[in-house]
């Protein structure tokens, strides 16, 4: 639209000077003939307009798209938030782990978890693995079962999430470095594209787990279980690689 506007004021001004009537080129006034407009003229007059009607325009998008990225946050942080009370008034109210009433309680609280994680950024969902890690509901027979959530592009640098039970977990691309995840049930999860930078996964269950594209590399897998994992794609030390052949059930 802006080439355009400007396009047609070239062409005008082009056929002005055709018409002494325009005023665009040299005319007489009182027998002094006054001067053709200059190019710099022109710019004065039309391109520094058209230049800051174009600035005014890309601050005004700017501005809507920084409103609209603020709106976005806040409604994150209103669902993070929402997630922590109900399930904090579950666990004050004793529901998940009252045994007459902890199956609806349950079903529940996981299809409350499993929505809110799709609505949650990398750092939002960190905190919430880290809430139903602390408050005991994602240890081993897990009250509230993870299976299927996606923690994809999740921050959980430094998390502690030992003897954990993630399995059936969507992990890809997070960022896992310098974790403990000693002893963590993490069996047929993908953690494709994940950085396990110095992270320690000793005794840890990686069971038919994806791990295409993992960093391994400074990660401690001291006892971990890679069975059935397909490492042709991930990033490992050769020490690493003969240390896992050699707790493979068949020595492959």
């Amino acid at each position: 639209m802006v080439l355009l506007i400007v396009a047609a004021l070239f062409v005008l001004v082009r056929e002005g000077y055709d018409h002494s009537w325009t005023g665009f080129a040299g005319h007489e006034v009182k027998s002094d003939i006054a001067p053709a407009k200059t190019l710099w003229d022109w710019l004065d007059l039309l391109i520094v307009p058209v230049v800051l009607a174009v600035g005014a325009f890309f601050l005004e998008d700017s501005r809507k798209r920084s409103d609209r990225e603020v709106e976005s946050d806040r409604q994150r942080q209103q669902t993070l938030e929402d997630y922590f009370a109900y399930i904090s008034e579950l666990l004050l109210d004793n529901h998940l782990f009252d045994a007459t009433r902890s199956n609806l309680a349950r079903e529940l609280a996981r299809t409350r978890t499993l929505t809110a994680l799709r609505l949650l950024d990398g750092k939002r969902k960190a905190q919430v693995l880290q809430f139903l890690y602390e408050a005991r509901l994602i240890d081993a027979d897990p009250v509230i079962q993870l299976n299927g959530a996606d923690f994809r592009g999740a921050f959980l640098d430094e998390a502690t999430l030992s003897k954990a039970e993630l399995r059936g977990v969507y992990f890809s691309g997070a960022s896992i470095r310098y974790a403990t995840l000693v002893d963590a049930d993490l069996r047929g999860s993908d953690f494709s594209d994940v950085n396990f930078h110095a992270s320690n996964l000793t005794n840890a269950r990686l069971v038919q787990a994806r791990l295409d594209g993992a960093d391994l590399r400074s990660a401690t897998l001291t006892n971990a279980d890679l069975s059935e994992v397909k490492l042709d794609n991930v990033k490992m030390t050769n020490q690493q690689r003969v240390q896992v052949r050699s707790m493979s059930p068949t020595g492959a």
